[in-house]
């Protein structure tokens, strides 16, 4: 059994819990890296773990200076704990390990921001990291459209969702007693909030007993000031976030997530929730947007919209709330589109990914 070291920009945030799923599920040992500070541990308490921050570095040094002590902890941490393979989720802060994980393969998780909005921003991010890699990978055939777009050969990239925890998300039935949509996701641009809040008036004028359930935190929190009728804001629990969605969604008689390409050119690669949903036999009202199409599809395990348009938002929840046979035989769809991409089965795909890159010749 082989030795994988996962190098992160941070141990871990609530929204990358997909990256905790697929490490804690590997056959091989792990070792997390954490570039910053460790958050969330009670969320996500993996060991080893080691962080590459430290108070010691001095306050006052320029940055280029705090990242390069950081950059040469990692060669004799690596080899300290005999790591044969390093492994980068998210790439944002990859540049980081060029020159320094010697002969080891360099495998890349690019997981949706970091090929969309950051290539936007900084166009020539990759440019060392292209001929570095041993390969990558995207969890949709979107993302790996962005990822030859940022410069990354065709035949590296291999489409490896993280998958649903299909057992945890486990089918219901669909509630009776008013109905109930339900909102999960960081409160950002990308994800459509202002948009779903702008089509929930429409909603109310055609199901008046609904009630809108937003479980979600985020620069955009301001919006739940607005005092809309009938909406309900729920902030995170760290300790019990997996539980929390869970409960979220069981209530629920439909799962809304309006997501959009944000102003930065951020993008949806896949959106978990939906296949969340979708075990836990929730439809799904979503969009035509990103990675979402190839994980819900129209008509058959939610209903797909087009993406900014709250008119054609609310026409597609309206028509779930209303028709109950539709949401029941939508529910139905999610449940086999999820149980195809079981979280353990997803794992697995991995874990033969790192034994053929460790079965490769070394550079």
């Amino acid at each position: 059994m082989s030795r994988v070291a996962h190098y992160l920009p941070r141990w871990l945030e609530l929204s990358a819990g997909f990256v905790a799923a697929q490490v804690n599920r590997s056959r091989h040992h792990g070792l997390v890296v954490s570039r910053d500070r460790f958050v969330c541990l009670d969320a996500f308490p993996y060991r080893p773990r080691v962080s590459l921050y430290t108070n010691d570095i001095p306050y006052r040094l320029p940055q280029r200076w705090k990242d390069r002590i950081r950059r040469v902890q990692l060669a004799p941490l690596l080899a300290a704990y005999r790591i044969d393979l390093v492994h980068a989720h998210f790439g944002h802060q990859v540049n980081d390990l060029i020159g320094m994980i010697g002969d080891r393969p360099l495998l890349l998780s690019l997981h949706g921001h970091d090929v969309t909005g950051l290539v936007h921003a900084q166009p020539h991010h990759y440019d060392r990291v292209v001929g570095a890699v041993d390969a990558v990978t995207v969890p949709s055939q979107f993302l790996a459209g962005s990822a030859v777009a940022a410069g990354f050969a065709e035949d590296l990239i291999r489409v490896l969702p993280s998958g649903v925890d299909t057992s945890f998300f486990a089918p219901t039935p669909l509630p009776d007693g008013p109905p109930v949509v339900a909102f999960v996701g960081r409160l950002v641009a990308k994800k459509g909030i202002d948009v779903l809040l702008e089509a929930w008036p429409l909603v109310l004028e055609e199901v008046p007993a609904a009630s809108l359930h937003i479980l979600g935190e985020g620069p955009m929190a301001s919006l739940r000031d607005t005092g809309r009728a009938a909406v309900h804001w729920y902030e995170p629990d760290v300790t019990r976030r997996h539980e929390q969605v869970r409960e979220h969604i069981a209530r629920a008689t439909l799962v809304v997530t309006p997501s959009r390409t944000g102003p930065d050119g951020d993008s949806e690669s896949l959106l978990l929730v939906n296949l969340e949903a979708g075990a836990s036999g929730r439809p799904v009202v979503s969009t035509q947007h990103g990675g979402i199409p190839e994980y819900v599809k129209d008509d058959h395990s939610g209903l797909l919209v087009p993406e900014g348009d709250a008119e054609a938002l609310a026409a597609g929840i309206i028509r779930v709330l209303r028709d109950r046979a539709l949401a029941e035989r939508l529910a139905a769809g999610g449940v086999e589109q999820a149980n195809t991409w079981d979280v353990n089965a997803c794992a697995a795909r991995m874990d033969d990914l790192y034994d053929e890159l460790l079965a490769r010749p070394r550079k």
